[in-house]
């Protein structure tokens, strides 16, 4: 299994063999770490352009765009001695940094040194529920401000106005300006862009007297200042190990915090949702892809009496990732979870088999999970179930053989009592020496070689079964093979 990138800490394999509904809670999976921005809007006009890296000066708009993209990001993106450029912190904003580099407006330089341009004061964490994350810092100047970056609804609903073109003045968001902003969010995430919002506001020396802030105060009446849409590639071998994992008879799902429509499209792009939706009917294509919202709002019976359960969910909690995992085990299925993060930790632990990433899994995620990937590969579960289902197989083949040989022997023993010799004596047929020689020639070996069996060709061509060691087959195998002996 280390050999297969699929580290086991505690129990054993055969399990995940069994694996029939597979959960991709889109960390890193199915995808490349390194993310790089491919699209912004940072005014409010239709148009979207491909993001090229250039900027005219006096640009104020875009200088707000860019002080929003570097400071609302916990990113490290800096040059080491060596002239290499080093990264830490979490992909998407190490991407959001990196292009906030190229124009000049870098985190670890903005507020480094012995008199830097800026010094955060507060930071609001990216929380599941808010789906955004805040910052606030005070320039060199003495002036305060906060920075917001998250889910586009989430941060939109936060602001009450957005620059104008020349950054002059401030207009109010009104129904129109929403929807252009919300149209342009829509052409993104069909592109399969993750979309994020950013905006920022300034703050009163009243307001950040003491730093004890409301997050629900500071994250009001914010000024919108543009969408980001970084494109997430998946890598080489997603769509070929989806197709594998539905020729073993395993359901992929898909539990994601992005936007409906970027989820459809990575989706259809891996091959988890079909790509031909000629002969689906509306109603059934759009029971494919749910957001938690509208997932949550149904009651467990709800659940029960969907034909199928969603292949895509977007905009995901953690508590909607463990309803799914609650609503396969009702419909008698098994599960194996992934995922990476601290609130993945209650899906993995609900889930059969829970699955973590080596690299980027924390801590927390790992604890709570049977299975480690050391390599981020979703390639990498299909081998630890190609490898569950060779032991699940040897343990079957070691049970029929020495089932049917103990048995035999057993028989030929019990029936040697039955006969006595001339002193009266009952009839023992092997001596206790004789009977070791032959289980150790008989058994050891030929079992020591069914355990090292390799796979068969169509193992993956099967559909999963339950886990259960004797089965029908095994039993009229094992009694065909008594009565021949």
């Amino acid at each position: 299994m280390v050999a297969h990138k699929a580290w086991v800490p505690a129990r054993g394999t055969y399990s995940v063999g069994q694996t029939s509904q597979p959960f991709n809670p889109r960390a890193g999976k199915l995808y490349l770490e390194h993310k790089q921005p491919h699209k912004i809007d940072y005014t409010k006009s239709k148009d979207t352009s491909e993001c090229e890296y250039t900027k005219t000066e006096n640009d104020c708009p875009l200088d707000e765009f860019l002080k929003v993209a570097s400071l609302a990001n916990l990113a490290v993106v800096r040059e080491a001695a060596t002239g290499d450029w080093e990264t830490h912190g979490d992909p998407t904003e190490i991407a959001i940094q990196v292009f906030a580099t190229r124009f000049n407006w870098n985190r670890a330089q903005l507020i480094s040194g012995d008199k830097p341009a800026w010094t955060q004061l507060a930071e609001f964490p990216f929380d599941s529920d808010v789906k955004k994350m805040s910052t606030v810092f005070k320039s060199s100047t003495g002036d305060m401000f906060v920075f917001t970056k998250g889910a586009v609804e989430r941060v939109l609903s936060s602001c009450s106005a957005i620059e104008s073109v020349d950054g002059l003045e401030l207009e109010a968001i009104g129904p129109e300006i929403k929807g252009d902003i919300l149209a342009n969010m829509e052409a993104f995430a069909a592109q399969g862009l993750r979309v994020l919002a950013l905006a920022s506001k300034p703050l009163s020396a009243i307001n950040c007297k003491n730093l004890d802030l409301d997050r629900k105060e500071v994250e009001h009446d914010l000024v919108f200042r543009g969408l980001i849409g970084l494109y997430d590639p998946p890598r080489a071998e997603s769509a070929p190990s989806v197709r594998r994992c539905h020729e073993a008879g395993i359901s992929v799902h898909m539990l994601t915090g992005d936007h409906p429509s970027t989820a459809r499209a990575i989706a259809t792009e891996v091959g988890i949702l079909p790509s031909h939706t000629d002969m689906l009917s509306k109603a059934t294509f759009d029971s494919m892809v749910m957001t938690a919202q509208q997932f949550d709002k149904l009651s467990d019976t709800e659940i029960d009496t969907l034909p199928e359960l969603p292949l895509v969910v977007a905009r995901c909690a953690p508590n909607t990732k463990v309803r799914m995992i609650n609503a396969l085990h009702r419909r008698n299925k098994f599960a194996a979870m992934t995922g990476d993060g601290v609130n993945d930790s209650p899906s993995l632990k609900n889930a059969d088999v829970g699955i973590a990433m080596g690299l980027a899994g924390s801590d927390v995620a790992k604890d709570a999970s049977d299975i480690i990937l050391t390599d981020d590969n979703f390639a990498s579960i299909l081998n630890a179930i190609e490898e569950g289902r060779r032991i699940f197989d040897n343990i079957q083949k070691f049970i029929l053989h020495v089932l049917s040989q103990n048995f035999a022997q057993a028989i030929v023993l019990l029936l040697g009592l039955v006969f006595k010799d001339a002193d009266n004596l009952s009839v023992f047929p092997l001596s206790p020496v004789e009977i070791i020689w032959l289980v150790m020639i008989t058994s050891g070996l030929p079992d020591m070689g069914l355990g090292f069996e390799q796979a068969t060709m169509d193992i993956m061509q099967r559909p999963p079964h339950k886990v259960s060691l004797e089965t029908h087959r095994i039993s009229l195998h094992s009694s065909m093979r008594r009565f021949q002996v």
